[in-house]
């Protein structure tokens, strides 16, 4: 008997012992009414809870527990039944108010005295948003995992301090946005890791807004976006931590500081070889960074800067760029936005790189200089965008190149408004959108440069002037040989254009004249076009908007394309005689629209062709409100919508051309002669209704006649015959 109660006196005493050395986590109630739960993301936990003091343990589920004021619960566990990943996870749910105190790891090891994270994603989002969490538990580990601590405490808007963290070799994503949108937490953990992984730090403290000071990171060594996004949003930080590392890798500062709109001064950057995206976004949106760290590197990677410090809107300096052999997008967007940059730095490459250059100054408004360019090869998009939206600068740059690439110049000084003249463009030999949108919206800009070039590229000059309002006079256009959409839109919007210039291809190219003048008010006289031979689109809405245009091309064409007159003259306002159009064979929608809101058209032209196209001739007269007298439609055979909304809103048109076709085919005469309120007369040729005549004939004259042939059934309707309307019953030839 005695020697049963000492047995049992020395297993209590050891679950005593047990119960003190253990450090467990704990949760403490801060006020009443406090409760905490687990919730399982396709995993189960395996965590265990006690309310007394370790005596006994139950299951912890997604059921709450409560705790009152000042009680406590000690918590633990073990490996869950698979190992978590980033949608095999487990994380507290918290009411109330919550303080956690000893270690995490006895939710792994039992009793919390290991020091190593045993698998990865271990503690993965385990208290995400619990904003009733007001303190975090021990982190002890010295030796991580992958993602272990990721997302922990992300939106854990209560905690006021960050735990200590001791490891010093780190391990891939291991502290990955940790602490994301703590928005109380104002002191940050020291870390003292120098051996970096892989996206180790990676938003780390992302929106913490409170974080008024940054850890030291000692390490000289970087990996891989070691540091991407570490301090991104975090709108209270004055001072950025010293970054000594000279050896750099792919990405390591990527959006470091990304929206410390409280940074005021920024780190020294001694490294003078970089890496691919190294720099990328580092500073973006700083809005209250005025001077900019010196960038001593003369050997550049791929995107280095890009867009280091764009929208750093009290920026006033820009620091030296010695390099002269640049990278793909290595300066790209570096200052777009700094709306206080009055000077560029000098640019002594004259080897580029793709999209180097690339809306590297786009929007500084206060820019009145540009650097000089001295490059005379150059390549695709180097100058894409480089000074668009500069609003202040008056006199562009030298540009001296003679052998141009893809996009070269594409929107260089895009929405430059300060700027009188054009720089010269030499070249001869053109490329692909080399010239797109050059000059767009330079809407001082009073004159235009040479362009001697003869043979053209694709869209080579498309939009390159359009929006340049006081442009009065347009170069001359000597190439005879075109290319797909090469003057596309190049004068559209040149409102103070009075004259157009010679256009002397006899031999044209999908959409080379689309918009070429669309919205040139001024324009009055169209230019000579001796084309015989058409492309799809060629003409697409050339003229569209010239409201003072007041006499046509003549269009010698016999042979048409898809859509090559679509919308040519539309909304020309003052023409009132059409050109003559002497084709016969016709192309899907090649008049769609042709003269659709010519208020002031008198007369049509004569249309003589037999064999029609689908949607031939859409619209072609839409809200021609002057028209009085239609053309002859001697076509018989009909194609789909061919004469769909032809006469549309003529509301002067009294008579309707006779209609020979005898079948119907699908929308032929749809919308035809819809509101044409004085429509009164119509003869046609067919004995049955289809599904061709869709409010052919809605609102026109209350009283008319419909001259038909007798066999064609009786039907009223906006789809057949107008209500009020005479039927007289006539052979079609008579």
């Amino acid at each position: 008997m005695i020697k049963k109660l000492l047995t049992l006196l020395c297993m209590q005493l050891a679950l005593c012992y047990t119960s003190f050395a253990a450090n467990y986590l704990t949760f403490t109630a801060e006020e009443d009414n406090s409760a905490f739960s687990i919730e399982d993301h396709d995993i189960e936990s395996n965590i265990f809870y006690s309310l007394d003091n370790g005596k006994t343990w139950e299951q912890l589920t997604d059921q709450p527990v409560s705790l009152a004021k000042g009680k406590r619960a000690l918590l633990k566990g073990g490996e869950p039944d698979e190992t978590p990943s980033w949608d095999k996870y487990s994380n507290f749910k918290m009411e109330g108010a919550i303080a956690a105190s000893g270690s995490v790891m006895s939710l792994v090891d039992g009793d919390g005295e290991s020091k190593t994270i045993p698998y990865t994603y271990c503690f993965y989002r385990l208290f995400e948003n619990c904003s009733s969490l007001t303190k975090a538990p021990e982190l002890p580990a010295t030796t991580l995992a992958t993602a272990c601590y990721g997302r922990m405490f992300s939106g854990c808007e209560n905690l006021a301090k960050a735990p200590e963290l001791h490891a010093t070799t780190l391990a891939g994503k291991c502290y990955w946005e940790m602490f994301s949108g703590c928005t109380s937490l104002a002191k940050a953990s020291k870390l003292p890791a120098t051996t970096l992984d892989e996206r180790c730090y990676e938003g780390m403290f992302e929106e913490c807004s409170s974080l008024t000071q940054a850890p030291k990171l000692p390490a000289t060594t970087l990996a891989e976006e070691c540091y991407m996004g570490m301090f991104e949003g975090c709108t209270s930080l004055t001072q950025a931590p010293e970054l000594p590392a000279t050896t750099l890798a792919v990405g390591c500062y990527y959006e470091m500081f990304k929206g410390c709109t409280g940074l005021t001064k920024a780190p020294e950057l001694p490294a003078t070889t970089l890496a691919v995206g190294c720099y990328y976004e580092m500073f973006k949106g700083c809005t209250s960074l005025k001077q900019a760290p010196e960038l001593p590197a003369t050997t550049l990677a791929g995107r280095c800067y890009w867009e280091m410090f764009s929208y750093c809107t009290s920026l006033t300096q820009a620091p030296k760029l010695p390099a002269t052999i640049l990278e793909y997008e290595c300066y790209q967007s570096m200052f777009s936005g700094c709306t206080c940059l009055k000077q560029a730095p000098e640019l002594p490459a004259t080897t580029l790189a793709r999209n180097c250059y690339q809306n590297m100054f786009s929007g500084c408004t206060s820019l009145t200089k540009a650097s000089k360019l001295p490059a005379t090869t150059l390549t695709e998009g180097c100058y894409y965008g480089m000074f668009s939206g500069c609003t202040s600068l008056k006199q562009a740059p030298q540009l001296p190149a003679n052998t141009l690439a893809g996009g070269c110049y594409y929107g260089m000084f895009s929405g430059c408004t300060s700027m009188t003249q054009a720089p010269e463009l030499p070249a001869t030999r053109l490329a692909d959108y080399c010239y797109y949108a050059m000059f767009n919206k330079c809407t001082s800009l009073t004159q235009a440069p040479k362009l001697p070039a003869t043979t053209l590229a694709e869209d080579c000059y498309d939009n390159m002037f359009s929006g340049c309002t006081s442009l009065a006079q347009a170069p001359e256009l000597p190439a005879t040989t075109l290319a797909e959409g090469c003057y596309g839109v190049m004068f559209g919007g040149c409102t103070s254009l009075t004259q157009a210039p010679k256009l002397p291809a006899t031999t044209l190219e999908h959409g080379c004249y689309s918009l070429m003048f669309v919205g040139c008010t001024s324009l009055t006289q169209a230019p000579e076009l001796p084309a015989t031979t058409l492309a799809r689109k060629c003409y697409w809405e050339m003229f569209s908007g010239c409201t003072s245009l007041t006499k046509a091309s003549k269009l010698p064409a016999t042979t048409l394309a898809e859509e090559c007159y679509m919308e040519m003259f539309s909304a020309c306002s003052s023409l009132t005689q059409a050109p003559e159009l002497p084709a016969t064979t016709l192309a899907d929608k090649c008049y769609s629209h042709m003269f659709s809101w010519c208020s002031n058209l008198e007369q049509a032209p004569e249309l003589p062709a037999t064999r029609l196209a689908d949607y031939c001739y859409e619209e072609m007269f839409l809200m021609c409100s002057n028209l009085t007298q239609a053309p002859k439609l001697p076509a018989t055979t009909l194609a789909e919508g061919c004469y769909e909304g032809m006469f549309s809103g003529c509301t002067s048109l009294t008579q309707a051309p006779k209609l020979p076709a005898k079948t119907l085919t699908e929308g032929c005469y749809k919308w035809m002669f819809s509101k044409c309120e004085k429509l009164s007369r119509i003869k046609i040729a067919f004995t049955e209704w289809g599904t061709g005549t869709d409010y052919w004939l809605e609102d026109v004259a209350e009283n008319g006649t419909f001259i038909c042939p007798k066999k064609l059934p009786k039907k009223y309707g906006d789809d057949s015959i107008p209500e009020g309307w005479k039927i007289v019953n006539e052979d079609f030839n008579k």
